[in-house]
Parts: structure tokens; sequence; C-alpha cells
């Protein structure tokens, strides 16, 4: 069959026009996904065999749409976190980025951001556009497809229950604020040792319940007793290493989970994050 130059053009334009379709329409704005970014990126003071070093928890993202929300989720073999941001978008679907990538980017849009999701990802405000490649997989996708399957975690802003996830056998749980986080890993990241020690007492007859964070090294130590906003459950000890308190934000209110030297969920009313115990220390 022969076909004009017309009727060809008219094809192939058919043909590309169905291969780029697309997928997802996002509206978000600058701020709130430059922040909900720099909460997964996770960037901070790691313990390794090495020593501590200065290192973000991957380099990619995934965004999955979700209700009228966009989850920002990163993860590797010991921690997985989660952020939600609220968009204007009523699409399903999920797209991985890398982190660098998407921050040089966004440096470059104004406050009103579009994201269209296709072959590649657009990003457009007022004038501007980028268009990003997308990541086939994130390295640890099956360990975020299972938190994704568990979300949202229930956020008790008063603290009732000891939250239940799969098989980790969560004692207690004990409520405080960002900034009391971030005051009391800042105090013990001056030991430049990176491990800290979560101890809840739970109260009895004599005192009131306590949660300590504390780092110790050879010859040095420091421990700070938090202010308590609510608690539940018994006594419980977990040693962990990373720079977890860059997850959160100072004003955000946060349910600290833990069981002995099982792993800690941390959960806020957008967020939450489970990272491995350390063992053997």
């Amino acid at each position: 069959m022969n076909h004009s130059k017309g009727e060809l053009g008219g094809l192939l334009s058919f043909l590309t026009s169905e291969s780029k379709v697309i997928k997802m329409q996002i509206e978000v704005k600058k701020k709130d996904i430059i922040e909900a970014l720099k909460n997964v990126e996770l960037k901070g003071k790691w313990a390794s065999t090495g020593g501590l070093s200065s290192k973000s928890l991957g380099n990619y993202i995934h965004f999955q749409m979700q209700d009228n929300n966009l989850l920002l989720v990163n993860s590797d073999e010991s921690t997985t976190v989660i952020k939600s941001v609220s968009v204007d978008a009523d699409d399903e679907g999920s797209f991985v980025l890398e982190i660098d990538t998407v921050k040089k980017y966004l440096s470059k849009m104004n406050e009103d951001i579009s994201l269209t999701v296709g072959d590649t990802v657009v990003m457009q405000s007022d004038g501007k556009r980028a268009t990003m490649p997308i990541v086939v997989h994130h390295p640890f996708e099956g360990r975020i497809n299972r938190f994704i399957e568990r979300w949202p975690l229930n956020f008790d802003s008063d603290l009732e229950e000891v939250l239940k996830l799969g098989v980790i056998d969560v004692r207690c749980g004990v409520q405080v604020t960002g900034d009391e986080f971030h005051n009391a890993i800042d105090g013990c990241e001056i030991l430049n040792n990176g491990i800290y020690k979560l101890d809840f007492h739970e109260s009895d007859e004599l005192s009131n319940p306590k949660f300590i964070i504390s780092s110790s090294a050879t010859v040095s130590a420091y421990r700070e007793e938090m202010v308590i906003g609510n608690s539940v459950g018994e006594s419980s000890t977990v040693i962990f290493s990373g720079p977890l308190h860059k997850f959160f934000n100072k004003d955000e209110i946060i349910n600290i989970f833990i069981g002995d030297n099982q792993p800690i969920i941390m959960v806020t009313e957008n967020s939450a994050l489970i990272r491995a115990p350390r063992l053997g220390i």
C-alpha cells in the first residue's frame, strides 16, 4: 500500500504521540518538595566499619502518587523512609528519579511547579522547563513497596497505644518534638562516633517515665534526658546509628516506638521511618 508524504507524516505523528503518553500530571509547591527531598535524602554522618563518614541514604528517590498525595520514599538495606506531600493531582502511579538531578533543576524553578510524567519527567515553572530521565527502578524497590503497602501508619497525637508493625516486637512509644530530637542527637554527635542509644524507663512508684538518648566512647560520653509529651508501654533499650534526626523538621511531633534490640519506628502526621537496630556493640 502506498502512502503520500502527508499521510506518512500524520502516521508518524500519531505513533510518536501514542508512545509518549502522559501518565501523571502533578502540581506541587517548590518549598514543599525541596523540604521533603531534604528529609528523605537523610544526608549526614553515618557510622561504618571504617569510621564516620558524611553521606546520604541513597542516590535515588521513589515517587508514588496515592490519594492526592505525592509520597517520596527512600531506602537502603537497613532504613526505609516515607514522606507525604499534599499535591494537586488525581492520578495514581510511580516513578524513580536521581536525587541530585531533581535538586539541581528545582533550584532554578519558581514556587509553582508542574511535573508531567511520561517516558520522561518534565518539570515546568512559569517559562522554565527541564526534562529528566526516569530511573528503571530503585535499588531497594522491594523494601519500598512493602512499606508503601502499609502506608499510612497511624499517627496518634495522644499516643495511647503501642504501634504494631508486622513481626517487630515493639514494647513502648514516646512522643517528642523534632526540636528536642535534633538537639539530643546534635549533642551526641560531639563524640563523633555516630552510634546512639535510646533508653525508655517506664514509670514506677518513685519516678515518672524517662526517655534518654546517649552516646559513649572509651573515655567520653554524652546523655540527654528528653522532655516527653506522652508515653506508653514498658522499659526498652535499642542502639542505632545514622542521622535519623535529619528526617524530621524541628516543628514536628514524633512518636518513637522501640523494643529491646528491635527495629526503630518513628511516625509523624505525614511521614514514617523504620531503621534496623545496631547489634553486637
